[in-house]
């Protein structure tokens, strides 16, 4: 597996070469959430931002 992409949040943009980090929990000045490894539509890995419900 290459480089994840991170889809939204404060990394939105980047990517991740170690995509064996299935979740990355933050607290950042921009929020607090985490970064979850999925799937994007087209079966390519990316990490999905999903922000905390507070």
């Amino acid at each position: 597996m290459s480089n994840a992409r991170y889809v939204g949040g404060p990394f939105d943009g980047g990517s991740n070469p170690d995509t064996f980090i299935d979740e990355i929990a933050m607290r950042t000045p921009a929020g607090c959430g985490r970064y979850v490894l999925e799937q994007d539509e087209g079966g390519i890995a990316v990490y999905r931002w999903e922000p905390d419900q507070d």
